[in-house]
């Protein structure tokens, strides 16, 4: 624009605008420091703007940030103007009449307005103006010099009408590739913590995302008493449309659905792909909403099939949704459920929805609290080990006994210890429960009494250590340490199906009768064990399982199952221990049936490790008695 009478131009040097050379070279070192120290963006550009303002007095400086995502101009650092001037530029969207700053990040080039009332950029704009006395308005735009892309704006504001000198638009060129360094810093920091948050094929959240921001939606919410959903949605069939189209089809499907799911979630404060083709929303809406808002996306999908490059897919998926205002509970806790009730879904046919409702919840809380009991009976040596006897049916003497898991700790006591071990071993914890039960059995054994003779100690295999190769290593290592003979082990290993007489459980299982373990199967007679089961793994012993014991006086269907599960373990020479007896009527069945090995609280309840010994003795003396009688 070209300079007219009355128009006051600057042309002194910069060194004589305000700052000495040597303050100069100071606050440039100082803004430096903080861009490279990784501060703040608005603490780095409210820096640079003062220092701006230093060096040119009169002037009134704004450094506006481009966020390239929502495509506005944010707020970022100012000298002297006011609040209020901050929070009305804030969210400024770039166009090619929207003042200096709104145009030159339009344009992505150097906007000068000599007279804000004259240039019609400005015409939107005058009562702003008037109310901060801005006359003359200079704007540079901040460019990447990696991709040349807008980073932001560095204005410049005058209560008079004026144009830039030479020395005016040197110290601007010098503050504004300040202002770039600060904001492409900051821009490079933002990229990676998105990426960090993002899933690279949707553009969805990710898992990190969930961590980060699920909780405290959950808090907000639980604080604000508003409702508030989870859910978790597994997509049905997609391994078979990947195993058939490959993963290239399989990506492209996936990113149509997230967009579909996008669409149909418009309320979602977070939506995000947990894994695969899992997928996972906050909803800010009553969990029956939820529901039916993903029953209509389901009649949508059974209506349209996707085109993926000429192939047609019909989607369907499972999904669990948790009520969160249902419990006051974290959102750890929410997600398994969610994820839970999707795979019941699942196995329950596909293409359905799974609410959770408040029982649930509570079920999984207990067992989420028994997961932390048990953690905390860990660290802080609360594990106790019980023992009860297997007897002889014929005479009352201990044959034996089996270690059964206890804690010192009152907050699991009455708690199915059957349940603790289920809970142990979806925390991961089994493994160093059955260590601490193996130390126990070796305590036992270095007592005087037990070590004489030649009682077995019954001791329970998790199918989580059976299917670890370094097992039976470790149980070896145990063994050496404590001085401890394995033939007098019997390691009990509960009947499932991983006991697959072919699979690498086998393999792990002769290992250890090599190194002198005795075997016990356990349960004997849920429904998985095979005759070519008990050919091919060398079981000494089978116990057969408390619930055929317990119906032995109400069922024919009991009573010939357990004289068959006799005979048969007889044919391989294998010998049948009877669990659970509760009754004299039981055990007067099973005498007649021929069972001689027993055990259950009809002979001795769990006692603990340290009063077993005197337990046997006196079973023994009773033994003996009888004998004699």
């Amino acid at each position: 624009m070209a300079e007219d009478e009355g128009l006051q131009t600057r042309g002194e040097p910069i060194s004589e605008a305000g700052l000495s050379p040597e303050q100069l070279l100071q606050g440039q070192q100082r803004i430096l420091e903080m861009v490279a120290g990784g501060e703040n963006l608005q603490r780095s550009l409210q820096a640079i703007a003062a220092f701006s303002e230093a060096c040119l007095p009169e002037m009134l400086a704004s450094i506006l940030y481009y966020d390239p995502y929502e495509q506005r101009l944010r707020r970022g650092g100012y000298g002297q103007l006011p609040d209020s001037f901050q929070e009305a530029v804030d969210g400024l969207v770039p166009g090619p009449k929207a003042g200096s700053c709104g145009t030159c990040a339009f344009r992505a080039q150097r906007v000068v307005s000599e007279d804000v009332f004259t240039d019609p950029l400005w015409d939107d704009f005058h009562d702003f103006c008037h109310s901060y006395g801005i006359r003359s308005a200079w704007s540079s735009p901040l460019i990447s010099p990696n991709d040349q892309s807008l980073l932001g704006v560095f204005g410049m504001y005058y209560p008079d009408r004026r144009l830039p000198s030479p020395a005016d638009l040197e110290l601007v060129d010098h503050m504004t590739h300040l202002a770039t360094l600060a904001a492409e810093r900051h821009r490079r920091d933002e990229e990676r913590r998105r990426q960090a948050m993002e899933d690279a094929l949707t553009g969805l959240g990710n898992r990190h995302l969930l961590q980060t921001q699920a909780g405290e939606l959950v808090a907000q919410a639980q604080h604000a008493q508003q409702p508030l959903s989870l859910l978790f949605l597994d997509l049905d069939h997609f391994k078979l449309f990947n195993d058939n189209f490959g993963h290239l089809l399989g990506d492209k499907l996936l990113l149509q659905f997230s967009r579909q799911l996008k669409a149909f979630l418009p309320t979602a404060q977070l939506l995000a792909r947990f894994g695969g083709d899992e997928f996972v929303a906050i909803i800010p809406e009553p969990s029956d909403q939820v529901s039916e808002r993903l029953h209509d996306l389901l009649r949508r999908l059974d209506q349209d099939t996707l085109l993926i490059d000429h192939v047609r897919a019909r989607l369907s998926f499972s999904s669990g949704v948790v009520d969160l205002a249902a419990v006051n509970w974290n959102f750890g806790q929410a997600i398994l459920q969610a994820d839970t009730a999707a795979r019941q879904a699942k196995e329950s046919g596909r293409h359905r929805i799974q609410m959770v409702d408040a029982a649930q919840l509570t079920a999984v809380q207990r067992r989420l609290q028994v997961g932390k009991d048990l953690e905390d009976a860990l660290r802080y040596g609360l594990v106790h080990p019980h023992a009860q006897p297997i007897v002889d049916l014929r005479t009352g003497a201990p044959l034996g006994m089996e270690l059964l898991f206890r804690t010192r700790t009152g907050v699991l006591n009455g708690i199915d210890p059957q349940l603790c071990i289920h809970v142990a071993e979806e925390a991961g914890l089994i493994d160093a429960i059955g260590f601490e039960m193996l130390r126990g059995a070796c305590r036992l054994l270095k007592d005087p009494a037990i070590a004489s003779s030649d009682l077995l100690i019954n001791v329970n295999l998790s199918v989580h250590q059976l299917l670890r190769e370094d097992f039976p290593d470790e149980v070896a290592q145990l063994l050496a340490a404590e001085a401890v003979d394995a033939r007098r082990i019997c390691l009990e290993i509960t009947e499932s199906r991983w006991l697959d007489p072919d699979g690498p459980s086998r393999v792990l299982l002769n290992r250890l009768v090599g190194q002198g373990f005795v075997l016990a199967l356990d349960d004997f007679g849920t429904g998985y064990a095979s005759l070519l089961l008990l050919r091919s793994v060398p079981f000494r012993h089978v116990k057969v399982d408390k619930t055929f014991v317990q119906e032995l006086e109400d069922s024919d269907e009991a009573l010939a199952l357990c004289r068959a599960m006799l005979e048969m373990a007889k044919a391989y020479g294998i010998q049948v221990t009877a669990e659970g007896v509760e009754t004299p009527q039981q055990r007067r069945i099973l005498e007649e049936l021929g069972y001689i090995r027993c055990q259950g609280y009809l002979f001795a309840r769990p006692t603990p490790l340290e009063d077993t010994p005197a337990l046997l003795l006196d079973m023994q003396r009773q033994a003996r008695r009888s004998a004699l009688d």
